[in-house]
């Protein structure tokens, strides 16, 4: 388990021709994202879209499901952003079935990260970001909203 790489059930997914494309491109959006705010960050979706259905079957047009996709749409997650836009246009029903299978696959990712301390290894996770060599355009975006 040393120098695990959390991601590969991510990769393993998003090579995975007998999944759906939906599903696959979820799975990579998802690579490099931490093990918490990945898992988290779906559960919140999972749950915005669940009410947003029963809203719908209840015949309530601004429920609770509405307001809190409204909530997530104003924080603007970049990760949770990704999401939606391959979502948005998604039936409802399939969007949350897919919702929940990247749930568990988050889970599931995540827990590997307690096996392995329960193991006592040395492993650090280490993002995308983290390994770029270079100055990436979101960088450069940030430092001139900063100077502004």
């Amino acid at each position: 388990m040393r120098g695990y790489d959390y991601d590969l059930p991510l990769k393993d997914a998003l090579n995975d021709r007998e999944l759906s494309v939906d599903r696959r491109v979820m799975a990579g959006a998802t690579v490099g994202i931490g093990l918490d705010v990945a898992y988290l960050s779906v559960c919140q979706l999972e749950e915005a879209f669940a009410a947003l259905a029963t809203d719908l079957s209840n015949g309530v047009e601004q429920g609770r499901g509405y307001e809190d996709l409204a909530d997530i749409l104003k924080d603007q997650s970049p990760y949770q952003m990704r999401i939606w836009h391959l979502l948005d246009t998604t039936p409802l029903e399939l969007a949350l079935e897919d919702l929940a299978w990247l749930k568990s696959l988050t889970y599931r990712r995540a827990r590997m990260a307690r096996v392995v301390s329960e193991e006592k290894l040395a492993i650090r996770y280490v993002t995308d970001e983290a390994l770029c060599e270079g100055v990436t355009a979101a960088q450069l975006m940030a430092r001139v909203s900063a100077a502004d």
